[in-house]
């Protein structure tokens, strides 16, 4: 082996010591004692002791002495050597040439040399195809973030002690550091092409991959199956409420309508008996002449009648007429007449009615108009004609304020106007005369009596509307009252029969 004194930096350190095969594995221990062997070899003294000649040139001690100090007496120095060994083997497998079958034959290797480099011991191996995924997930993020302690100081171009002064020695190690810190960002980006590629090519990464997509495919589905049987159990219940609200709705309108056909049906009933007892006394009146033969005695009483027949319900009308028909005396038949009126004003009728009528009795008890409040209605219209403001209004406030008898409900708006329609319908006139003074009686031929009157009724159902001399036909049947006189009858009569209805259904 040709050494050379002068270039012990550039000489195999192991090799000179006779440690070539055993490299960095050798032990301190291993590497005193081959140095021992070789300084008794080789020392200058000791060869002189033997007798042997020193060639020229061939300084091999000091090439002993360079390696141990190298090796053998610090740690950090063995290191540096160590990292730049020229015996280690950098090369990484290339990209094609690592398959799924021969994977941990090529690389499993070269993580067992780049082991060496680890602050970490002991390093975790690549393991088996049929290693458990927490060990190969252990050995991944071991060697993502390995930490090595390898460094390049050994390959220093510059020699810092060449200096000649601080400065410039100062100068030579900083370009030394920078030339060491390249060296070792091109190691660690080594090291990191490594892992990606034994990462990318691992066929158990792959499986693992493949499971984890499973798992989350699953997952997927099972989310999704748990938010369909979400929606669709809240579409149920939705529609479950839906058509639970829909039957009680539909219950709520059944037992509503047949309330109202049952109040209908009251409503009914209660009308029949009210007009057959309307008829009952009507008939009474009629068959009794209206107890007068005086004509004004006879209209007034007319009147009370159809009043008391709007005013009355059923059962007042039926006490009334079991009253009258119990009595023959004509003042015992007034006086049932007059009490009946008179506890109907006082709100005192013996008849017991319901609390669901009270409201539409004391309608009716308003719209029934006597003579006086009759008469005082033409005045106010004579007084107060169209186009004055709040006509109706004042009319009506002035009927209250003059009327003789206080005690029944006072006039409205509506009342009045009705109640003038009516009046018109008679073409009754009473201009502010003497011989027309509040009070002063209808004319006579405004007069009409009970047989009259059944004259009218018959004649109005034998003559047709559509005869042209029908109300010739019918003042000739009547006799005794002339075309207008009629006309004026028959109108009045269709406007009480219109204010009845009125009343009712309000």
């Amino acid at each position: 082996m040709k050494l050379n004194p002068n270039d012990t930096k550039n000489q195999d350190h192991y090799k000179v010591l006779g440690l070539s095969k055993l490299r960095f594995k050798a032990t301190l221990a291993e590497i005193r004692s081959c140095y021992r062997a070789k300084v008794l070899k080789y020392h200058p003294d000791k060869k002189k002791h033997r007798g042997e000649a020193l060639p020229a040139g061939e300084d091999y001690f000091t090439c002993i002495t360079k390696a141990y100090e190298q090796l053998g007496m610090s740690e950090a120095k063995r290191q540096a050597y160590d990292s730049v060994d020229h015996k280690f083997n950098d090369a990484i497998p290339s990209e094609k040439s690592v398959n799924k079958d021969n994977f941990f034959n090529e690389l499993a290797p070269v993580f067992e040399r780049n082991s060496r480099w680890s602050t970490r011991q002991p390093v975790p191996s690549l393991g088996k195809e049929d290693s458990a995924r927490a060990d190969v997930e252990a050995f991944y993020n071991f060697w993502f973030d390995f930490s090595s302690w390898r460094e390049f100081s050994y390959l220093d171009e510059e020699d810092k002690e060449r200096g000649e002064d601080r400065y410039e020695r100062r100068e030579l190690e900083k370009i030394n550091k920078a030339e060491r810190e390249r060296r070792r960002k091109e190691e660690a980006k080594r090291i990191r092409r490594l892992v990606e590629l034994a990462y990318a090519k691992d066929p158990r990464i792959a499986k693992f991959k493949r499971e984890d997509q499973e798992m989350k495919n699953k997952a997927k589905e099972e989310k999704q199956r748990k938010q369909r049987e979400k929606a669709e159990a809240a579409e149920r219940e939705r529609r479950e409420k839906e058509e639970a609200e829909m039957r009680a709705k539909e219950e709520q309108e059944r037992l509503m309508k047949e309330e109202r056909e049952r109040e209908k049906k009251e409503k009914e009933a209660i009308k029949k008996a009210a007009a057959a007892q309307r008829r009952r006394f009507k008939k009474l009146a009629e068959a009794a002449n209206h107890w007068s033969e005086n004509a004004a005695e006879k209209l007034a009483e007319m009147e009370r009648v159809e009043r008391l027949c709007l005013s009355l319900s059923a059962d007042e009308m039926a006490s009334l007429c079991d009253a009258i028909e119990k009595v023959t005396v004509r003042d015992d038949i007034l006086a049932a007449i007059s009490q009946a009126e008179a506890s109907k004003r006082n709100g005192t009728t013996k008849v017991d009615s319901k609390g669901s009528d009270k409201t539409k009795e004391a309608e009716k008890s308003a719209a029934v108009w006597t003579s006086d409040e009759i008469q005082l209605l033409v005045k106010a219209s004579n007084t107060y004609p169209a186009g004055t403001v709040n006509r109706w209004v004042i009319i009506a406030e002035y009927i209250n304020e003059h009327r003789k008898d206080k005690s029944t409900p006072p006039k409205n708006e509506k009342q009045v106007i009705r109640q003038c329609k009516a009046v018109q319908s008679m073409n009754v006139k009473l201009p502010a005369t003497t011989q027309n003074q509040l009070g002063a009686s209808l004319p006579d031929e405004d007069t009409w009596t009970v047989t009259e009157q059944k004259l009218l009724e018959q004649a109005i159902k034998t003559f047709p509307a559509s005869d042209p001399e029908r109300w010739d036909k019918i003042s000739t049947a009547v006799a005794t009252k002339s075309k207008k006189a009629c006309i004026r009858r028959f109108k009045y009569l269709v406007q009480m029969v219109k204010n009845k209805k009125e009343e009712g259904s309000s």
